[in-house]
């Protein structure tokens, strides 16, 4: 038996065979007709995510279109659209609540984060503006400064920080002050935390002068009452802050306010007496 049908979109076909309809008047029931039809099956307005030109990486959307070659039209959440676009390349988000693919690691817009501004070695706060179809990022730091095309590879998610007992009271912290092991040995000296490496261990800056990279975790104890000493240790210094600062390096401190936050670690200081002074 064939069929003429009469397609939603004004479209009219004649003699079309059995095979190549389904029904949906019954689509809600029992085993036989619903399974082909169920989890895997697009309908336009579902929201997706689909690899934008063949990609690897998955782009959230919605479906426009699905066309009778079984392609689908997608807009992009971006503002981007993309035409003709096979069902594997797509994965459904109606249903998205349960799986872990999409999981902490995927950086999305609006995630908090640290970013090693230009390339450098300090992370700096800020969220993610866009996320750039080559798999770079574009970042509005809470500084005010904005960078473009960043590797994620330079960026760590604040978003799943919280939880758990892996990163509690014992994660190390850039600018954390510490004791290590100068190389591996049996006295700690004190120092601070320069650099957290991706691969689990920490540059040190220590006090004395000396510099160490990759120094394991187990090296280093943080310092015993770090946060009850000197003015504005713990949790970096940040523009506004009001200290104490060596003018010019001499032994007195003198009263002033923070006015800016250099990228390099130094700070510029206006003094309570009018005086200024960069990258102290």
């Amino acid at each position: 038996d064939t069929y003429d049908v009469d397609y939603d979109d004004g479209e009219k076909e004649r003699g079309v065979q059995a095979e190549l309809i389904k029904s949906l008047e019954s689509g809600g029931g029992g085993g036989g007709g619903g399974g082909s039809s169920g989890g895997g099956s697009f309908r336009e307005g579902d929201k997706v995510e689909a690899r934008y030109r063949g990609g690897a990486r998955f782009f959230p959307g919605k479906i426009s279109r699905e066309n009778r070659d079984g392609t689908f039209d997608i807009n992009y959440d971006d503002g981007e659209r993309e035409m003709g676009i096979g069902a594997e390349l797509i994965k459904s988000l109606e249903s998205g609540g349960g799986g872990g693919g999409g999981g902490a690691d995927d950086l999305r817009e609006g995630d908090k984060v640290e970013a090693r501004y230009r390339g450098g070695a300090r992370f700096f706060p800020g969220k993610i503006r866009r996320e750039n179809r080559d798999g770079t990022y574009d970042i509005n730091y809470d500084d005010g400064e904005r960078e473009m095309g960043i590797g994620a590879e330079l960026i760590k998610s604040l978003e799943s920080g919280g939880g758990g007992g892996g990163g509690g009271a014992d994660d190390l912290r850039e600018g954390d002050k510490v004791e290590a092991r100068y190389r591996g040995g049996a006295r700690f000296f004190p120092g601070k935390i320069g650099f957290k490496n991706r691969d689990g261990t920490f540059d040190i800056d220590y006090d004395d002068g000396e510099k160490e990279t990759g120094v394991k975790e187990e090296y280093i104890k943080a310092r015993e009452g770090a946060d009850s000493g000197g003015g504005g240790s713990s949790g970096g210094l940040r523009e506004g802050d009001k200290v104490e600062a060596r003018y010019r390096g001499k032994a007195r401190y003198y009263p002033g306010r923070i006015r800016s936050d250099n990228r390099d670690g130094t700070y510029d200081i206006d003094y309570d007496d009018g005086e200024k002074e960069r990258e102290v």
